[in-house]
């Protein structure tokens, strides 16, 4: 097994000292329905928001998958949500709903090959920071821990919504993928060394995506 992919992009800034990566605890879910709230109920509702009980669910499932960023108040400024699957599983078409269980992490498979990104929502007030970035690293690296060989996610495309009326969702990804056009998303994506892999149609409830996502994944 090789180590780390080499991002494409920029190195990953340092963090503040008194900033903290680390594993998400009982202590944090507060934080991170407020973090939840400020990043996801524009566009996408209140029901885009976890209860307590799903993050609560999260940490029996799999503690250690669940990473985020604290401010020297320890203040949750990042937070991401992750769980392992069957190669098989992860890279067929599917919607995040059925793959994760309605985001309970019910069908998280501890020795399945596959490390795959559930959420990942960075403050809006420390975007630009480098924060998500920080945040695949970290779980690049606990993937290579599990020995999963696959990192594979479901993109959002938030920028596609602004061609929508010119272009399908499939001729979108393909001018993205060609970097002819930008997304904020899914493009920073592709710079860490994620490819396309296709559409995911009706993936989950997302306005800006027109409710798809980029199927994207990373060999490890």
């Amino acid at each position: 097994m090789t180590s780390a992919p080499t991002p494409t992009s920029a190195p990953c800034r340092a963090l503040p000292e008194s900033w903290v990566v680390r594993p998400r605890r009982v202590e944090d879910i507060p934080g991170v329905i407020e973090l939840m709230r400020r990043v996801y109920v524009e566009p996408h509702g209140p029901e885009a928001v976890w209860p307590a009980e799903t993050l609560e669910q999260h940490l029996r499932v799999f503690p250690e998958g669940q990473l985020l960023i604290v401010d020297a108040q320890g203040k949750v400024i990042a937070d991401s949500t992750s769980m392992m699957l069957s190669q098989e599983r992860a890279v067929r078409l599917h919607r995040w709903s059925e793959l994760t269980d309605h985001g309970t992490l019910s069908t998280h498979d501890p020795d399945g090959d596959t490390f795959y990104g559930v959420d990942l929502a960075v403050d809006p007030d420390f975007q630009g920071l480098g924060l998500a970035h920080i945040l695949y690293a970290s779980r690049i690296a606990l993937a290579l821990q599990k020995g999963c060989k696959w990192f594979v996610a479901g993109a959002r495309m938030p920028g596609y919504h602004l061609a929508s009326d010119l272009l399908t969702p499939e001729s979108y990804l393909a001018l993205v993928e060609r970097g002819l056009l930008f997304d904020p998303t899914l493009s920073k994506q592709l710079r860490l060394g994620f490819i396309l892999r296709g559409l995911l149609r009706d993936y989950i409830t997302d306005p800006e995506s027109a409710n798809c996502a980029a199927l994207i994944s990373m060999e490890l």
